[in-house]
């Protein structure tokens, strides 16, 4: 790799911090069940593939709408955990990304030891927007889970219809 000058390293680490901060409140919005400010992070015609869950959404209001029909009447409360996250960004209008994701849904609030929790991993393609960095491309596949999900939440979304 050549040598970065002083901007271009400034311009990659003001980069990066951008993409932490949309993936924050990807998750932090989810959290608040504000599915609306949730869908603003990915780019109009993003493509969410979920290929052990809800299969292959096209579209910011596709991605909405089957996220939000699928999960927001089941749990009283949600928590996702991001961690090792990892960015590349190639100095222009475009970046990649990859992150682990915990998550843990609660059905009652009040019955807090009976949950669903899973894990699993994301892939991210980026692209500046004029609204700053959105997800253009997301890739999430669960690899574990407690076996707990008996209302069949993730399941494709073929299948959720």
């Amino acid at each position: 790799m050549p040598d970065l000058s002083v901007e271009e390293r400034l311009k990659r680490l003001e980069d990066e911090a951008g993409l932490k901060k949309l993936i924050n409140t990807y998750h932090k919005r989810a959290d608040a069940f504000d599915w609306a400010g949730w869908a603003e992070t990915f780019t109009e015609d993003a493509v969410f593939l979920l290929p052990n869950s809800f299969g292959t959404l096209r579209g910011r209001q596709t991605i909405h709408d089957v996220c939000k029909g699928n999960m927001d009447h089941v749990y009283d409360v949600f928590q996702h955990i991001m961690i090792n996250l990892d960015f590349e960004v190639d100095g222009s209008d475009t970046a990649t990304g990859t992150a682990n994701l915990i998550f843990t849904g609660l059905v009652d609030r009040a019955a807090q030891t009976k949950y669903y929790q899973s894990g699993g991993r994301y892939k991210w393609t980026f692209k500046r927007t004029p609204q700053g960095w959105r997800i253009a491309h997301a890739w999430l596949e669960f690899i574990w889970n407690n076996g707990a999900d008996a209302d069949q939440v993730f399941k494709p979304a073929e299948e959720a219809a």
